[in-house]
């Protein structure tokens, strides 16, 4: 019986985390994704942020979709940093791993916690994201 515990507990941790390709996609996506948002690279930005989520603001119209993407408040005030990795779920052939960042605003001098989900649905290979 220990030992069918001992491999349910293997197979179940194997199954929440990434192999070394799909980390350092990951990693490669993340740091992208960030260094666009930090950085007022509103395409870049668009072009990293999940497809849906692009679309639904699309459809709510031209102003909507520039509000939402806008980055120009952000330069050289506001921006995340410190991301670490707080849940990691495949399911349906979709990786999903959750991210909790620092938010930092220089102007208020703030700090507070941002929730980001990177998703990918070819096996890792390229990530979209998704803020909370």
């Amino acid at each position: 019986m220990k030992i069918i515990a001992i491999i349910s507990t293997l197979l179940l941790l194997t199954a929440c985390s990434l192999n070394a390709t799909q980390e350092a996609s990951l990693n490669n996506a993340k740091t992208s994704f960030i260094n666009a948002k930090n950085n007022g690279s509103v395409m870049s930005y668009v072009a990293f942020t999940l497809p849906d989520a692009v679309a639904y603001y699309q459809k709510q119209g031209d102003s909507v979709f520039q509000k939402r993407f806008d980055l120009s408040e952000n330069n050289y005030n506001t921006f995340i940093q410190d991301g670490n990795i707080r849940k990691i779920t495949q399911k349906d052939g979709v990786i999903q791993v959750k991210f909790e960042f620092l938010e930092v605003n220089m102007d208020e001098v703030s700090k507070e916690n941002q929730i980001l989900y990177a998703l990918s649905d070819n096996d890792g290979e390229s990530w979209f994201f998704l803020e909370e």
